[in-house]
């Protein structure tokens, strides 16, 4: 029922799954006091969703259906605390516009503007959330695997980079608060990942890792075995999950926001490991097995 439903991508199935999310947010809304921020929240991750739909359908990330999407909103109600109006948010959704150059780049058209537009997104992302600059190594990546490296492509994204963080240094500069900008890069962490271990984010981030570990082990594989252009965006979407996992291990402030950096690339991963599962009734399973564990999340 559900395989069949999301296993093709239609705009009903947008509403659906915003539809979903509604869902997880009045559920939390509820929890608290309602302002003109929580419609700011809404809103903000309405643009989330459409930047993140436009990436996937576009760069064929995954088969022609929902999957992905789905899955991505699911996550987010399993550990429904990411949904706060903070600076996390804002560096998700430049992250989402840096990704959307990054994936991009399997196409040779523009190449030039989307490594510009890349580091830019990036740049702004780092004057956000300075950890964000470990990114660019995933522009990179997708250099090499899509494009090839030229003096062009080297330092394009650095230009594109330099301009907000310069633009920036210029403001601090002025108003006399260069220590702001210093403390972009005065990096430390205390590696406190107590707040995981609480049973509303132990229990689901183990479900979600040991099926994200499994579909890796089985689709990994085969995929790598086929030279095509799937198998050099499988490789760049690994980068992508090892990178924000190490993003959000840097993260000080930990609130659960810092979690939303790894849902993009592993909503794909599970949205593949569905597309392995060819008995559309183990595929219900497992959707309505993730449905159930994003419900009760709000129970531990």
């Amino acid at each position: 029922m559900l395989a069949n439903f999301f296993g093709k991508s239609k705009p009903i199935n947008f509403l659906v799954i915003f539809g979903l999310f509604v869902c997880y947010f009045l559920i939390i809304a509820f929890s608290k006091e309602f302002t003109f921020e929580t419609f700011k929240e809404l809103a903000w991750f309405l643009v989330i969703f459409s930047v993140l739909n436009f990436i996937i359908a576009k760069n064929q990330l995954t088969f022609d259906n929902s999957y992905a999407f789905l899955f991505y909103v699911i996550l987010i109600g399993c550990f429904a605390n990411v949904i706060q109006l903070n600076n996390l948010l804002y560096a998700n959704v430049t992250v989402l516009l840096f990704l959307r150059k990054v994936y991009s780049l399997q196409s040779s058209k523009n190449i030039i503007h989307k490594l510009f537009d890349g580091g830019l997104w990036l740049g702004i992302s780092f004057l956000i959330e300075p950890y964000t600059i470990i990114l660019i190594l995933l522009l990179y990546i997708s250099i090499f695997l899509h494009q090839r490296f030229t003096y062009q492509t080297l330092f394009t994204p650095v230009l594109g980079f330099i301009g907000p963080v310069f633009l920036y240094f210029t403001y601090c500069l002025w108003y006399d608060k260069t220590e702001d900008f210093t403390n972009l890069f005065l990096w430390y962490s205390e590696y406190n990942f107590e707040l995981y271990f609480s049973n509303q984010y132990l229990i689901p981030m183990l479900l979600v890792g040991v099926y994200t570990f499994f579909v890796l082990l089985v689709k990994t594989p085969k995929t790598l075995a086929v030279k095509n252009l799937f198998r050099r965006n499988w490789i760049i979407v690994l980068f992508h999950l090892l990178l924000t996992g190490i993003i959000i291990i840097l993260i000080n402030e930990r609130n659960a926001s810092e979690l939303l950096f790894a849902f993009f690339p592993t909503a794909i991963i599970l949205a593949n490991g569905i597309e392995l599962i060819k008995k559309k009734v183990l595929a219900d399973i497992v959707l309505f097995a993730f449905l159930i564990l994003s419900f009760i999340h709000f129970l531990l």
